[in-house]
């Protein structure tokens, strides 16, 4: 049995602020080299509002395990809550012995999880990405790492029980077999995102080295229940030569866009040098005619050289605020040093082509 103790207790009080990265905890001091920044030592920010307004909630990766802080508005965020939510598995035939990675996470009611055709009445469903590969632990891992996707389910998005998927490993998909038709996946199955667009219909988006070009894409699988998935094949894949993301596309975070009816896709691009920023592509239906909203990136790595995301941005969680057209990016960073940190950029206006660094507050 899940326990289900309430996740949040109740907040400090904390003056009220609207939410805008930009609004009254603006803080104009702010040295260019920090803008942005809301927590260090930490990466692949995975950001959800609490069910019944309860605040927000951010799981992220703190090294090889997963960690979740909380937060009145979404700008200020408290300690890790204890315990941490995911650790490795220590069965020695799992996908995830060494290190997981928090990739999405679907959020309902009592009544709504009671309500649907699902084989748990969870409130909390985890999309992660797990590894056999310690390296999997860095903020960006290196293409050859092997991964592969699994879920856990919730009561309170605090304690979790795995959900054994139908490959061996207990992931819920493996790499490409032989008897796929489109088997072009190489390596791994990462970082799972998953939209439920209807009553039966889950869509994942995911990414994997392609063995033929030689490049990271993204591809697509469905389900009806959200544990047993089939593969569609790549929906994006690496741009032009001298494109920010010639090199690959990876990490891609879909929403449904309310105000425009239509789907959008935050993704890293890795250039030719290795070099990652954050992109963004549309499409009317989510499955197929996904295209680049811009030849250039919504976000680029700091100009600073001693910026806290001066190397690579990416890892891009994108939040619909309460207006049509205002928009969250929450993102990792990676200075020259190596750490990695978690940051937030907000856009504005329908263009949504371009996103600021907010000056918010560091905890």
């Amino acid at each position: 049995m899940l326990p289900a103790a309430p996740l949040l207790s109740p907040p400090r009080r904390l003056v009220a602020s609207p939410l805008r990265c930009h609004g009254s905890t603006q803080q104009p001091s702010t040295a260019a080299a920090d803008r942005g920044l809301l927590l260090r030592g930490a990466g692949s920010p995975l950001v959800k509002r609490a069910p019944g307004g309860g605040g927000w909630l951010l799981w992220y990766q703190s090294g090889a395990h997963v960690s979740l802080a909380t937060s009145p508005d979404g700008l200020r965020w408290g300690p890790p809550v204890e315990p941490d939510p995911l650790l490795p598995s220590t069965d020695w035939w799992s996908f995830d012995t060494a290190a997981v990675r928090p990739s999405d996470v679907l959020l309902f009611s009592g009544s709504d999880a009671s309500a649907r055709r699902f084989p748990s009445s969870a409130v909390y469903w985890l999309y992660y990405t797990g590894s056999t590969d310690e390296r999997f632990g860095s903020p960006f891992s290196a293409a050859d790492v092997s991964a592969l996707p699994g879920l856990a389910i919730s009561q309170d998005g605090r304690h979790w029980a795995r959900i054994e998927g139908d490959h061996h490993t207990g992931a819920l998909l493996g790499v490409g077999e032989e008897d796929e038709p489109q088997r072009w996946e190489a390596r791994c199955v990462a970082a799972p995102k998953v939209v439920l667009h209807a009553e039966g219909d889950l869509r994942m988006y995911y990414h994997s080295f392609d063995k033929m070009s030689l490049r990271q894409a993204i591809g697509l699988a469905r389900s009806r229940d959200g544990i047993r998935w089939k593969k569609e094949g790549k929906v994006l894949e690496g741009g032009k030569a001298g494109s920010f993301d010639e090199a690959g596309v990876r990490q891609g975070h879909v929403v449904r866009d309310s105000a425009a009816g239509r789907y959008v896709m935050v993704y890293e691009g890795v250039d030719a040098g290795g070099r990652v920023s954050i992109g963004m592509a549309v499409s009317e239906d989510g499955l197929r005619g996904w295209r680049r909203s811009s030849q250039l990136p919504v976000l680029r790595p700091s100009d600073e050289d001693e910026g806290w995301d001066a190397s690579d941005v990416g890892s891009p969680c994108l939040v619909q605020m309460d207006g049509a057209h205002e928009w969250r990016l929450y993102y990792m960073g990676v200075g020259r040093d190596g750490e990695a940190a978690v940051g937030l950029a907000y856009s504005e206006g329908q263009s949504l082509q371009q996103f600021q660094k907010c000056d918010a507050v560091l905890m």
